[in-house]
Protein backbone atom coordinates (compact mmCIF):
# COMPACT_ATOMS: atom_id res chain seq x y z
CA UNK A 1 0.00 0.00 0.00
CA UNK A 2 1.44 3.34 -1.07
CA UNK A 3 0.91 6.11 1.48
CA UNK A 4 0.37 9.76 0.54
CA UNK A 5 3.17 12.13 1.43
CA UNK A 6 2.61 14.93 3.91
CA UNK A 7 2.98 17.49 1.11
CA UNK A 8 0.53 15.61 -1.10
CA UNK A 9 -1.98 15.22 1.70
CA UNK A 10 -1.79 18.91 2.61
CA UNK A 11 -2.17 19.90 -1.05
CA UNK A 12 -5.14 17.58 -1.52
CA UNK A 13 -6.95 18.73 1.62
CA UNK A 14 -6.52 22.45 0.96
CA UNK A 15 -7.47 21.99 -2.71
CA UNK A 16 -10.70 20.30 -1.66
CA UNK A 17 -11.38 23.08 0.87
CA UNK A 18 -10.78 25.86 -1.67
CA UNK A 19 -12.86 24.13 -4.36
CA UNK A 20 -15.70 23.34 -1.96
CA UNK A 21 -15.71 26.94 -0.71
CA UNK A 22 -16.05 28.38 -4.20
CA UNK A 23 -18.66 25.79 -5.16
CA UNK A 24 -20.75 26.77 -2.14
CA UNK A 25 -20.34 30.45 -3.02
CA UNK A 26 -21.23 29.76 -6.67
CA UNK A 27 -24.30 27.69 -5.86
CA UNK A 28 -25.52 30.23 -3.29
CA UNK A 29 -24.94 33.06 -5.75
CA UNK A 30 -26.90 31.30 -8.52
CA UNK A 31 -29.78 30.49 -6.18
CA UNK A 32 -30.01 34.14 -5.10
CA UNK A 33 -29.80 35.46 -8.69
CA UNK A 34 -32.41 32.98 -9.94
CA UNK A 35 -34.76 33.99 -7.14
CA UNK A 36 -34.21 37.66 -8.00
CA UNK A 37 -34.92 37.04 -11.69
CA UNK A 38 -38.10 35.11 -10.93
CA UNK A 39 -39.30 37.73 -8.42
CA UNK A 40 -38.74 40.56 -10.90
CA UNK A 41 -40.55 38.65 -13.65
CA UNK A 42 -43.44 37.76 -11.34
CA UNK A 43 -43.80 41.39 -10.15
CA UNK A 44 -43.83 42.72 -13.73
CA UNK A 45 -46.38 40.16 -14.93
CA UNK A 46 -48.64 40.63 -11.90
CA UNK A 47 -48.56 44.41 -12.40
CA UNK A 48 -49.59 43.90 -16.02
CA UNK A 49 -52.39 41.52 -14.99
CA UNK A 50 -53.72 44.09 -12.56
CA UNK A 51 -53.64 46.84 -15.18
CA UNK A 52 -55.44 44.67 -17.73
CA UNK A 53 -58.06 43.56 -15.24
CA UNK A 54 -58.84 47.13 -14.24
CA UNK A 55 -58.67 48.72 -17.70
CA UNK A 56 -61.46 49.22 -20.16
CA UNK A 57 -59.39 49.71 -23.28
CA UNK A 58 -60.48 46.76 -25.37
CA UNK A 59 -57.77 45.13 -27.40
CA UNK A 60 -55.25 47.95 -27.26
CA UNK A 61 -51.66 47.04 -26.32
CA UNK A 62 -50.52 47.34 -22.73
CA UNK A 63 -47.19 49.16 -22.55
CA UNK A 64 -45.71 48.37 -19.16
CA UNK A 65 -42.54 46.49 -18.25
CA UNK A 66 -44.00 43.42 -19.94
CA UNK A 67 -44.90 42.85 -23.57
CA UNK A 68 -47.99 41.11 -24.84
CA UNK A 69 -49.96 39.84 -27.77
CA UNK A 70 -53.45 38.46 -28.24
CA UNK A 71 -54.36 35.00 -29.48
CA UNK A 72 -57.40 32.79 -29.59
CA UNK A 73 -58.05 29.76 -27.36
CA UNK A 74 -57.30 27.65 -30.43
CA UNK A 75 -53.77 29.11 -30.47
CA UNK A 76 -54.34 31.37 -33.51
CA UNK A 77 -52.90 34.86 -33.71
CA UNK A 78 -55.36 37.74 -33.78
CA UNK A 79 -53.07 40.43 -35.25
CA UNK A 80 -51.81 39.78 -38.77
CA UNK A 81 -49.01 42.31 -38.41
CA UNK A 82 -47.12 39.85 -36.08
CA UNK A 83 -45.62 37.86 -38.97
CA UNK A 84 -42.12 39.30 -38.69
CA UNK A 85 -42.35 40.77 -35.20
CA UNK A 86 -40.78 39.56 -31.90
CA UNK A 87 -44.30 38.67 -30.81
CA UNK A 88 -44.40 36.01 -33.54
CA UNK A 89 -41.29 34.34 -32.08
CA UNK A 90 -42.94 34.37 -28.67
CA UNK A 91 -46.13 32.98 -30.23
CA UNK A 92 -44.23 30.05 -31.71
CA UNK A 93 -42.57 29.49 -28.35
CA UNK A 94 -45.95 29.36 -26.65
CA UNK A 95 -47.18 26.94 -29.28
CA UNK A 96 -44.16 24.66 -28.73
CA UNK A 97 -44.71 24.67 -24.95
CA UNK A 98 -48.42 23.95 -25.51
CA UNK A 99 -47.56 20.91 -27.61
CA UNK A 100 -45.08 19.66 -24.98
CA UNK A 101 -47.52 20.01 -22.08
CA UNK A 102 -50.78 19.17 -23.86
CA UNK A 103 -51.91 22.75 -23.88
CA UNK A 104 -51.41 25.93 -21.87
CA UNK A 105 -54.45 27.48 -20.25
CA UNK A 106 -54.96 30.88 -18.68
CA UNK A 107 -53.89 30.69 -15.03
CA UNK A 108 -51.61 32.24 -12.46
CA UNK A 109 -48.78 29.92 -13.52
CA UNK A 110 -45.75 31.73 -14.90
CA UNK A 111 -43.84 29.71 -17.50
CA UNK A 112 -40.08 30.00 -18.09
CA UNK A 113 -39.08 29.75 -21.75
CA UNK A 114 -35.88 30.09 -23.75
CA UNK A 115 -36.48 31.33 -27.25
CA UNK A 116 -33.58 32.00 -29.61
CA UNK A 117 -31.24 31.93 -26.64
CA UNK A 118 -33.22 34.57 -24.73
CA UNK A 119 -34.88 33.99 -21.35
CA UNK A 120 -38.58 34.84 -21.04
CA UNK A 121 -41.24 34.45 -18.40
CA UNK A 122 -44.76 33.99 -19.82
CA UNK A 123 -48.27 34.15 -18.38
CA UNK A 124 -51.63 33.75 -20.14
CA UNK A 125 -54.83 35.46 -19.01
CA UNK A 126 -58.31 35.78 -20.47
CA UNK A 127 -59.15 39.07 -22.12
CA UNK A 128 -61.63 40.70 -19.71
CA UNK A 129 -63.29 42.44 -22.71
CA UNK A 130 -63.53 39.42 -25.00
CA UNK A 131 -63.93 35.90 -23.70
CA UNK A 132 -62.78 34.46 -27.05
CA UNK A 133 -59.34 36.02 -26.71
CA UNK A 134 -56.33 35.30 -24.54
CA UNK A 135 -53.72 37.85 -23.74
CA UNK A 136 -50.15 36.49 -23.57
CA UNK A 137 -47.98 38.51 -21.18
CA UNK A 138 -44.23 37.99 -21.39
CA UNK A 139 -41.18 39.66 -20.01
CA UNK A 140 -37.59 39.25 -21.13
CA UNK A 141 -35.08 38.60 -18.35
CA UNK A 142 -32.12 38.07 -20.68
CA UNK A 143 -30.26 41.05 -19.28
CA UNK A 144 -30.21 39.59 -15.77
CA UNK A 145 -29.61 36.10 -17.17
CA UNK A 146 -26.63 37.32 -19.18
CA UNK A 147 -25.39 39.18 -16.11
CA UNK A 148 -25.63 35.94 -14.14
CA UNK A 149 -23.66 34.07 -16.81
CA UNK A 150 -21.00 36.78 -16.84
CA UNK A 151 -20.73 36.72 -13.06
CA UNK A 152 -20.51 32.92 -13.11
CA UNK A 153 -17.67 33.16 -15.61
CA UNK A 154 -15.90 35.75 -13.46
CA UNK A 155 -16.44 33.59 -10.38
CA UNK A 156 -15.04 30.56 -12.21
CA UNK A 157 -11.98 32.51 -13.32
CA UNK A 158 -11.46 33.80 -9.77
CA UNK A 159 -11.82 30.27 -8.42
CA UNK A 160 -9.32 28.93 -10.96
CA UNK A 161 -6.88 31.74 -10.18
CA UNK A 162 -7.25 31.25 -6.43
CA UNK A 163 -6.84 27.50 -6.83
CA UNK A 164 -3.61 27.98 -8.77
CA UNK A 165 -2.34 30.53 -6.24
CA UNK A 166 -3.34 28.21 -3.38
CA UNK A 167 -1.47 25.33 -5.01
CA UNK A 168 1.65 27.45 -5.31
CA UNK A 169 1.37 28.71 -1.73
CA UNK A 170 0.68 25.20 -0.47
CA UNK A 171 3.65 23.85 -2.40
CA UNK A 172 6.12 26.36 -0.98
CA UNK A 173 4.68 26.26 2.55
CA UNK A 174 4.58 22.47 2.62
CA UNK A 175 8.13 22.35 1.23
CA UNK A 176 9.33 24.56 4.07
CA UNK A 177 7.49 22.29 6.52
CA UNK A 178 8.53 18.94 5.05
CA UNK A 179 12.20 19.81 4.52
CA UNK A 180 12.98 19.74 8.27
CA UNK A 181 10.98 16.52 8.61
CA UNK A 182 12.95 15.02 5.72
CA UNK A 183 16.19 16.06 7.41
CA UNK A 184 15.11 14.50 10.71
CA UNK A 185 13.96 11.35 8.90
CA UNK A 186 17.39 11.08 7.25
CA UNK A 187 18.98 11.60 10.66
CA UNK A 188 16.83 8.83 12.16
CA UNK A 189 17.80 6.53 9.28
CA UNK A 190 21.48 7.22 9.87
CA UNK A 191 21.02 6.45 13.58
CA UNK A 192 19.42 3.15 12.63
CA UNK A 193 22.48 2.43 10.49
CA UNK A 194 24.83 2.95 13.43
CA UNK A 195 25.70 6.64 13.24
CA UNK A 196 25.87 8.20 16.70
CA UNK A 197 26.52 11.88 15.93
CA UNK A 198 23.99 14.47 17.10
CA UNK A 199 21.89 16.39 14.58
CA UNK A 200 22.87 20.07 14.24
CA UNK A 201 20.34 21.42 11.71
CA UNK A 202 18.95 24.83 12.63
CA UNK A 203 15.17 24.84 13.05
CA UNK A 204 12.96 27.80 13.93
CA UNK A 205 9.81 25.92 14.98
CA UNK A 206 9.59 24.95 18.65
CA UNK A 207 8.04 21.55 17.88
CA UNK A 208 10.90 20.64 15.55
CA UNK A 209 13.45 21.84 18.09
CA UNK A 210 11.81 19.65 20.75
CA UNK A 211 11.84 16.67 18.38
CA UNK A 212 15.47 17.28 17.47
CA UNK A 213 16.41 17.54 21.16
CA UNK A 214 14.59 14.29 21.95
CA UNK A 215 16.31 12.50 19.06
CA UNK A 216 19.73 13.81 20.09
CA UNK A 217 19.06 12.63 23.63
CA UNK A 218 18.10 9.23 22.24
CA UNK A 219 21.36 9.08 20.25
CA UNK A 220 23.35 10.00 23.34
CA UNK A 221 21.60 7.30 25.38
CA UNK A 222 22.13 4.73 22.62
CA UNK A 223 25.81 5.60 22.48
CA UNK A 224 26.13 5.25 26.25
CA UNK A 225 24.22 1.96 26.17
CA UNK A 226 26.43 0.57 23.42
CA UNK A 227 29.54 1.56 25.32
CA UNK A 228 28.12 -0.04 28.47
CA UNK A 229 27.31 -3.21 26.52
CA UNK A 230 30.82 -3.35 25.06
CA UNK A 231 32.25 -2.84 28.53
CA UNK A 232 29.89 -5.49 29.90
CA UNK A 233 30.81 -8.11 27.32
CA UNK A 234 34.50 -7.40 27.76
CA UNK A 235 34.16 -7.92 31.51
CA UNK A 236 32.01 -11.03 31.06
CA UNK A 237 34.61 -12.49 28.73
CA UNK A 238 37.32 -11.71 31.26
CA UNK A 239 35.35 -13.14 34.19
CA UNK A 240 34.58 -16.34 32.27
CA UNK A 241 38.05 -16.71 30.82
CA UNK A 242 39.92 -16.32 34.12
CA UNK A 243 38.54 -19.43 35.92
CA UNK A 244 38.81 -21.43 32.69
CA UNK A 245 42.46 -20.48 32.36
CA UNK A 246 43.07 -21.47 35.99
CA UNK A 247 41.37 -24.85 35.43
CA UNK A 248 43.37 -25.49 32.25
CA UNK A 249 46.64 -24.46 33.88
CA UNK A 250 45.98 -26.65 36.93
CA UNK A 251 45.03 -29.59 34.70
CA UNK A 252 48.24 -29.17 32.72
CA UNK A 253 50.26 -28.99 35.94
CA UNK A 254 48.63 -32.20 37.15
CA UNK A 255 49.28 -33.85 33.79
CA UNK A 256 53.03 -33.20 34.11
CA UNK A 257 53.10 -34.09 37.85
CA UNK A 258 53.63 -30.50 38.98
CA UNK A 259 50.48 -30.62 41.19
CA UNK A 260 48.89 -33.25 43.38
CA UNK A 261 45.53 -34.79 42.68
CA UNK A 262 43.95 -33.26 45.77
CA UNK A 263 45.25 -29.79 44.94
CA UNK A 264 44.06 -30.07 41.35
CA UNK A 265 40.57 -31.22 42.35
CA UNK A 266 40.28 -28.42 44.89
CA UNK A 267 41.25 -25.76 42.33
CA UNK A 268 38.96 -27.18 39.63
CA UNK A 269 36.05 -27.44 42.08
CA UNK A 270 36.53 -23.89 43.35
CA UNK A 271 36.82 -22.35 39.90
CA UNK A 272 33.87 -24.43 38.69
CA UNK A 273 31.72 -23.05 41.51
CA UNK A 274 32.87 -19.57 40.58
CA UNK A 275 31.80 -20.14 36.96
CA UNK A 276 28.48 -21.60 38.05
CA UNK A 277 27.73 -18.66 40.34
CA UNK A 278 28.65 -16.13 37.65
CA UNK A 279 26.49 -17.81 35.00
CA UNK A 280 23.54 -18.04 37.41
CA UNK A 281 23.88 -14.35 38.25
CA UNK A 282 23.98 -13.45 34.56
CA UNK A 283 20.82 -15.47 33.89
CA UNK A 284 19.01 -13.90 36.84
CA UNK A 285 20.01 -10.38 35.78
CA UNK A 286 18.97 -10.90 32.14
CA UNK A 287 15.59 -12.31 33.20
CA UNK A 288 15.00 -9.46 35.62
CA UNK A 289 15.82 -6.85 33.00
CA UNK A 290 13.55 -8.65 30.50
CA UNK A 291 10.77 -8.99 33.13
CA UNK A 292 10.57 -12.72 32.39
CA UNK A 293 11.26 -14.10 35.85
CA UNK A 294 8.68 -16.44 37.37
CA UNK A 295 8.41 -15.40 41.01
CA UNK A 296 6.38 -16.74 43.93
CA UNK A 297 5.23 -13.62 45.74
CA UNK A 298 4.46 -14.17 49.40
CA UNK A 299 4.36 -12.27 52.67
CA UNK A 300 7.80 -12.28 54.35
CA UNK A 301 9.17 -10.64 57.47
CA UNK A 302 12.47 -9.04 56.49
CA UNK A 303 13.84 -9.41 60.05
CA UNK A 304 13.72 -13.20 59.89
CA UNK A 305 15.44 -13.37 56.51
CA UNK A 306 18.17 -10.91 57.56
CA UNK A 307 18.99 -12.98 60.66
CA UNK A 308 18.99 -16.21 58.64
CA UNK A 309 21.40 -14.85 56.00
CA UNK A 310 23.64 -13.23 58.61
CA UNK A 311 23.90 -16.53 60.52
CA UNK A 312 24.94 -18.34 57.34
CA UNK A 313 27.88 -15.93 57.00
CA UNK A 314 29.15 -16.14 60.58
CA UNK A 315 32.35 -17.83 59.42
CA UNK A 316 33.23 -14.91 57.15
CA UNK A 317 32.38 -12.44 59.90
CA UNK A 318 34.65 -14.23 62.36
CA UNK A 319 37.50 -14.46 59.85
CA UNK A 320 37.42 -10.67 59.43
CA UNK A 321 36.67 -9.96 63.12
CA UNK A 322 33.49 -8.08 62.23
CA UNK A 323 30.64 -7.28 64.60
CA UNK A 324 27.02 -7.54 63.41
CA UNK A 325 24.38 -5.27 64.94
CA UNK A 326 20.59 -5.36 64.45
CA UNK A 327 18.26 -2.42 65.03
CA UNK A 328 14.83 -3.94 64.50
CA UNK A 329 11.42 -2.54 65.49
CA UNK A 330 8.89 -4.60 67.41
CA UNK A 331 6.26 -4.00 64.70
CA UNK A 332 5.55 -6.60 62.06
CA UNK A 333 7.96 -5.91 59.19
CA UNK A 334 6.44 -8.02 56.42
CA UNK A 335 6.35 -7.22 52.72
CA UNK A 336 5.00 -9.06 49.66
CA UNK A 337 7.92 -10.36 47.64
CA UNK A 338 9.53 -13.47 46.17
CA UNK A 339 11.70 -15.11 48.83
CA UNK A 340 14.53 -16.18 46.52
CA UNK A 341 14.78 -12.65 45.06
CA UNK A 342 14.87 -11.01 48.48
CA UNK A 343 17.38 -13.62 49.66
CA UNK A 344 19.68 -12.69 46.77
CA UNK A 345 19.29 -8.96 47.54
CA UNK A 346 20.25 -9.32 51.20
CA UNK A 347 23.02 -11.84 50.44
CA UNK A 348 24.65 -9.59 47.84
CA UNK A 349 24.46 -6.53 50.09
CA UNK A 350 25.86 -8.40 53.09
CA UNK A 351 28.69 -9.91 51.00
CA UNK A 352 29.53 -6.43 49.76
CA UNK A 353 29.49 -5.03 53.32
CA UNK A 354 31.76 -7.83 54.61
CA UNK A 355 34.22 -7.09 51.79
CA UNK A 356 34.59 -3.41 52.71
CA UNK A 357 33.77 -3.14 56.46
CA UNK A 358 36.56 -2.44 58.96
CA UNK A 359 34.97 -3.39 62.29
CA UNK A 360 31.19 -3.70 62.11
CA UNK A 361 28.05 -4.04 60.01
CA UNK A 362 24.66 -2.65 61.10
CA UNK A 363 21.17 -3.67 59.92
CA UNK A 364 18.31 -1.17 60.43
CA UNK A 365 14.61 -1.71 59.69
CA UNK A 366 12.52 1.49 59.76
CA UNK A 367 8.78 1.89 59.22
CA UNK A 368 7.40 4.78 57.16
CA UNK A 369 3.80 5.59 56.24
CA UNK A 370 3.58 3.53 53.03
CA UNK A 371 7.10 2.15 52.84
CA UNK A 372 9.48 -0.09 54.73
CA UNK A 373 13.14 0.95 54.84
CA UNK A 374 15.93 -1.61 55.20
CA UNK A 375 19.38 -0.14 55.71
CA UNK A 376 22.71 -2.00 55.84
CA UNK A 377 25.72 0.07 56.92
CA UNK A 378 29.43 -0.55 57.36
CA UNK A 379 32.36 1.53 58.58
CA UNK A 380 34.45 1.03 55.45
CA UNK A 381 35.93 3.65 53.17
CA UNK A 382 33.69 6.40 51.83
CA UNK A 383 32.24 6.09 48.32
CA UNK A 384 32.84 9.26 46.34
CA UNK A 385 29.81 11.03 44.86
CA UNK A 386 30.79 10.29 41.25
CA UNK A 387 30.68 6.53 41.99
CA UNK A 388 27.32 6.42 43.81
CA UNK A 389 25.32 5.77 40.64
CA UNK A 390 27.73 3.72 38.56
CA UNK A 391 28.36 1.12 41.29
CA UNK A 392 24.96 -0.35 40.35
CA UNK A 393 26.11 -0.95 36.76
CA UNK A 394 26.96 -4.46 35.63
CA UNK A 395 30.58 -5.48 36.26
CA UNK A 396 31.51 -2.11 37.70
CA UNK A 397 34.93 -2.23 39.32
CA UNK A 398 34.91 -1.21 42.97
CA UNK A 399 37.51 0.71 44.90
CA UNK A 400 39.34 -2.49 45.82
CA UNK A 401 39.30 -3.77 42.25
CA UNK A 402 36.43 -6.21 42.66
CA UNK A 403 34.29 -6.75 39.56
CA UNK A 404 30.79 -8.21 39.71
CA UNK A 405 27.09 -7.86 39.09
CA UNK A 406 25.79 -8.25 42.65
CA UNK A 407 24.64 -4.64 43.05
CA UNK A 408 23.18 -4.64 39.52
CA UNK A 409 21.02 -7.64 40.52
CA UNK A 410 19.95 -5.83 43.70
CA UNK A 411 18.84 -2.78 41.71
CA UNK A 412 17.02 -4.91 39.12
CA UNK A 413 15.08 -6.79 41.84
CA UNK A 414 14.10 -3.57 43.62
CA UNK A 415 12.88 -1.94 40.41
CA UNK A 416 10.98 -5.12 39.48
CA UNK A 417 8.93 -4.81 42.68
CA UNK A 418 8.48 -1.05 42.45
CA UNK A 419 11.08 -0.32 45.12
CA UNK A 420 14.33 1.60 45.04
CA UNK A 421 17.91 1.53 46.29
CA UNK A 422 20.34 4.33 46.97
CA UNK A 423 23.67 4.75 48.72
CA UNK A 424 24.74 7.29 51.33
CA UNK A 425 28.37 7.59 52.27
CA UNK A 426 30.58 9.72 54.50
CA UNK A 427 34.06 9.22 55.97
CA UNK A 428 32.71 7.25 58.95
CA UNK A 429 29.94 5.14 57.38
CA UNK A 430 28.54 3.84 54.09
CA UNK A 431 24.88 2.77 53.93
CA UNK A 432 22.80 1.05 51.27
CA UNK A 433 19.12 1.98 51.72
CA UNK A 434 16.33 -0.21 50.34
CA UNK A 435 12.79 1.17 50.12
CA UNK A 436 9.99 -1.43 49.84
CA UNK A 437 6.30 -0.79 49.32
CA UNK A 438 4.21 -2.10 52.20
Amino acid sequence: MKFMTFKGKLTFVLSVVVTATFLIIGISFNVIINEAILDNARDAIMDSRNIISSSDRGNQRIFVSTQNFVMSPSYQTIHTNMVHSPQMMMFHGVMARALESNGIMPSLIIHEMRISGELYYVNIIENPNNENQWIVLYVSMSTLSNLKSSLNLILFLIMTFMLIVSMLVIYFVSSSMTLPLTQLAAFATSVGQGQRQADHHEFHEQELLDLQKAMNTMVHNLDEQEQANRHFFQNVSHELRTPLQVILAQSEAFQYDFASKEQTLEVISGQGERLKSLIEDLLVLSRLEAHSVDMMVQKLDVRDLIEEISSSMNVLLQERNLIMEYHFPSLDSSINIDESSLHKVFTNLLSNAIRYAKTKIVWDVIHHHNELEVRISNDGEMIEDEFKDIIFNRFQKGEKGHIGIGLAIVKAVMEHYGGSIRVESNPSQTSFILMFKK
